[in-house]
This record gives structure tokens, sequence and C-alpha cells, in this order.
């Protein structure tokens, strides 16, 4: 009876020492399972952060690069060398198949001896430039030009920017307001492109801009040394310098769309009407016009200029003051 009683201890003994260490390895194994989960879900929140914080500075990255990097749309282009117009130009270049070599020719008699008849290719070519370029821009909406022109090396009173006016003029551009935003007399264009595009990253709204440029013999005639002849009327030469104009449109797509296309108007088109807002738009550009000629005469003479010639075309600097 009594080593039947003392089986029975131990049994109750032993299963009570298994249960035990069941729930102290149970305990253990929940203990170390919380801890795992917790450090788990710790790490899947710092990583998840890290990934969040990636992803915001990529985005960051790309609207800086979109920003500082961008294009210009090349909107409207206006080609003239002598008597050879847009495509015709090209057309030559590739019949001559010879980068060494004139598509003129050399020869003095292929040349129309008349002044007049040069004076009239050069007005021609000014038209062909604009129409091509800035007849392509929006309406009654001003747009900054850029000009240039041959150089000035005795300091004449005209300006590379009279382009802008007399181009506007030979195109028939009745509805193309235009603005000097900047000029030059150069045998160069490299300088003024770079501030074309420098004028449109300092300018976050500007939807369109337009550089142009003139040179020739005609073109240079009158920015000869006082005193000396200028070109002869009736001889036939080789130009030393062909009529040669140039227009080129630019805009940025996004810009038109968000600060020209809102303000669209259905109205009758009445320039002449003051009553509508075309009409406002035209009087009022008209009138800053002439008053910034007197404004720039009186501040040229002021200088000590005697006899000064304004531009034609008002600055934009005067048109936002």
């Amino acid at each position: 009876m009594e080593a039947q009683e003392n089986d029975m201890e131990l049994r109750d003994i032993h299963s009570v020492m298994r249960w035990g260490i069941a729930g102290v390895l149970g305990a253990v194994l929940l203990s170390y399972s919380g801890h795992w989960w917790g450090k788990a879900i710790a790490n899947e929140k710092h990583e998840l952060a890290a990934y969040k914080s990636e992803i915001i500075a990529k985005n960051s990255e790309q609207q800086t690069a979109q920003a500082r990097t961008y294009s210009l749309e090349i909107r409207g282009v206006g080609l003239a060398v002598n008597d050879w117009h847009q495509s015709s130009v090209w057309r030559e270049i590739a019949k001559k198949s010879n980068n060494f070599s004139s598509i003129f020719p050399s020869d003095s008699k292929a040349y129309n001896p008349s002044l007049s008849s040069r004076e009239t290719t050069a007005d021609i070519n000014t038209r062909v430039a604009f129409q091509h370029s800035a007849g392509e821009s929006v309406a009654y909406w001003p747009i900054p030009a850029f000009a240039l022109g041959p150089p000035n090396p005795y300091e004449k009173p005209y300006r590379a920017a009279n382009l802008i006016n007399s181009g506007r003029n030979a195109a028939t551009l009745g509805v193309t307001q235009l603005l000097w935003q900047n000029d030059e007399s150069t045998n160069y264009a490299q300088s003024m492109i770079e501030r074309l595009f420098q004028f449109f990253e300092a300018n976050p709204k500007v939807p369109q801009a337009l550089i142009a440029s003139e040179d020739g013999d005609v073109t240079r005639n009158i920015y000869r040394k006082r005193g000396t002849p200028g070109l002869q009327k009736n001889t036939q030469v080789v130009p030393t310098v062909f009529e040669s104009m140039t227009g080129l449109l630019v805009t940025r797509s996004d810009r038109v769309d968000r600060y020209i296309r809102p303000y669209a108007t259905n109205e009758p088109e009445d320039n002449q009407s003051k009553d509508t807002d075309l009409g406002k738009l035209w009087a009022f550009y008209w009138d800053r016009d002439k008053a910034f000629m007197d404004w720039y005469e009186t501040a040229e003479k002021a200088k000590g200029v005697e006899t000064p010639y304004a531009p034609g075309t008002m600055s934009t600097a005067y048109w936002q003051s």
C-alpha cells in the first residue's frame, strides 16, 4: 500500500514538473515572440519611413531638375538670304553639297547692278523673316523681342532694335504687338541667344518671345563712317555680306495654356472699339508706345545725343512701368 502511494506521488510530482517546465518555456517563448514581433514592427516602420523619405527626396530632385532644365519650342521660323527664302536656302545648300563653297555665284555679272534692287531684296527678306516667325504668335499679346543687327563701330544713333518695328510693318502684322526686350549690334548671336534663355528663366510667366536678326551690305550702309561713300548705285559686285534676315518665335506651351488661354475672348474683333477688352488693350498699347518714343528721345538728349533716334518699339520695362 505504502509503495503504491509513493509511486502515485512520484507520478504527480513528474506531472507537475512537466507542466511547470512547459509553462516556463511557454512564457519564455511568448516573451521572445512578443519581443521579436515588436522588433519586426519597429523595423518595418523604420523601413517605411526611410522609403517615404527616399521617394520624397527623389520627387524633389526631379522637380528641381525639371525647373532647371526645359526646352523652348520653336513655333515659327523665318529665313531669307539674298534671293532665297525658307526651305529654298536648304535646297541650295543640299544641291551644292560642299561645306567649303558658297551657294551664291562668285561672278559679279550674276548680280543686279541696281542699288534699289538690292534695297528691295533687303525689305523683302525682312518681311519674310517676320511673316514666318512673328506671324505665328498669339495676337493682341505683347511679345518681348530680341533684335540683332550688324556692328555699329562709329556709334551712329541707330539701334538694332529698329528691326522690330520695321519687321512688323514689312510683314503687315497688324494685330501683333511687340516689345523691345533687348538688342545688340554684333557679328555673333551666341550672347543674345543665351540672354533669351536667361530671360525665360528669370520670368516664369512669359509664354512666348521673338528673336530676330538682320545683316547685309544694304543694312550696314547706314553704319559706315561719316564722310565715306555709301554703296554705288549702278555697279555689279559680289555682295560682301548678303542680305540675311532671320526670325525665330519660341514658346513654352505650359505657359501659353496657363497665362494666355484663360484670357481668350469670344468678342468680335474690333480693336477700334473702346467698349471691348481688345479695343481697350489696343488703345492703351499704342498710347504707351507713343509716350515711350517721347520719353526715349528726351532721355537721349539729356545724355548729350544731338539727334536721338527712337527705336520704334517701346521697351518691355516701359510697358511694365
